[in-house]
């Protein structure tokens, strides 16, 4: 990171995702060549990486963005690294400093503060931890792709990744966890009470009835951690959306975890949309995932029926998109009558 530049930011042309352009600066099979002339590597990103690099370029002229030090200030350029690095406490101080400029600079019309004080405990560095936990939560297998963006060899580096010896990094972890499952569970419940969203599939019968269930939770108060990890075994409905598919999870009747086993692998507690089967008992689909099916199937229809792609990806796509059609047609009806009343009378 103390090696990326000034227009480091970049976007893949084909696929529009988000790039920076840095350099690698640790790995098992890096070379001695590499340390002296290292070679441009992207990075995949998600926006607010994009943001706080735009916002960083505003700050300063220089061609790094973490400069050691900015045009005009003090010290010698002879002065040690380590003594140009900030240390804890002025970091708390310079975050408030940043803090109370905002509030006196940006005054909602209100009167009240832009960034109100936290009720809690102070500002400080260890609190952005919490960032990054909330991608590895709310992104599939974020834990495995977080370990390949910093160049871990074994997961558990990444979650010990805020601080030598120090696993409370697992805490914001599992807060952010539980924060997501509970969003999850009033989206899903908000769609199929209020907006009437069809589910359809043979887990169908079993996300209402774990949907309903957890409607009924009203909050709590959590004080310690141990209160966290009780409160997301007790309201975690094991339900997963994943891609144009909802998995309502159940380890004895999940195929992936049969997969796994029948390979050698060892197998987790959640489900593995990697090794999803389409007749597997927990699969189910909300109109959300059949709007993804629609968005999806001209795309395989129109490279089933390209001369230029070469035969086996035509066969496979065709019956990617036979598949699809079942689902969309299955999903349609069984979609229950909709009656309404005209005059007294059901029409």
């Amino acid at each position: 990171m103390s090696n990326l530049r000034r227009d480091c930011r970049a976007e893949d042309p084909d696929s529009g995702e988000l790039l920076v352009l840095g350099h690698r600066g640790k790995g098992h099979n890096r070379t001695a060549a590499e340390s002296h002339r290292p070679a441009s590597r992207p990075w995949a990103v998600v926006r607010p990486v994009h943001q706080a690099i735009d916002l960083l370029e505003t700050l300063h002229a220089t061609d790094l963005l973490f400069p050691t030090r900015l045009p005009g200030s003090s010290g010698r350029k002879s002065r040690r690294m380590g003594t140009l690095t900030w240390g804890s406490s002025k970091t708390i101080r310079e975050l408030q400093r940043l803090q109370d400029w905002v509030n006196s600079t940006f005054t909602p019309a209100d009167g009240t503060a832009a960034i109100p004080p936290d009720p809690i405990k102070h500002l400080h560095g260890s609190r952005f931890r919490r960032t990054l936990a909330y991608f590895i939560v709310r992104r599939p297998r974020g834990l495995i792709a977080a370990a390949l963006q910093y160049g871990h060899l074994k997961t558990i580096v990444t979650l010990n990744y805020a601080a030598t010896g120090d696993d409370s990094w697992l805490d914001d972890v599992a807060v952010e966890r539980l924060e997501m499952v509970l969003e999850q569970s009033e989206d899903d419940w908000t769609r199929l009470d209020e907006d009437n969203e069809h589910v359809s599939g043979p887990a169908a019968a079993e996300y209402r009835r774990r949907t309903a269930g957890a409607a009924t939770f009203l909050g709590r108060t959590v004080r310690a951690q141990a209160s966290v990890k009780r409160l997301l075994e007790q309201s975690d409905t094991d339900i997963h959306h994943g891609e144009a598919m909802t998995c309502v999870h159940r380890a004895e009747t999940a195929e992936c975890r049969k997969e796994k086993l029948l390979l050698g692998l060892p197998a987790d507690d959640g489900p593995d949309e990697s090794l999803c089967h389409s007749t597997c008992s927990n699969l189910a689909y909300t109109d959300r995932d059949i709007a993804d099916h629609r968005r999806r199937l001209p795309v395989l229809e129109a490279e089933a029926h390209d001369p230029m792609t070469p035969r086996p990806r035509r066969d496979r796509a065709a019956a990617k998109a036979a598949q699809i059609c079942a689902v969309i047609e299955r999903h349609e009806t069984s979609r229950p009558e909709v009656t309404h009343m005209e005059g007294g009378r059901v029409a």
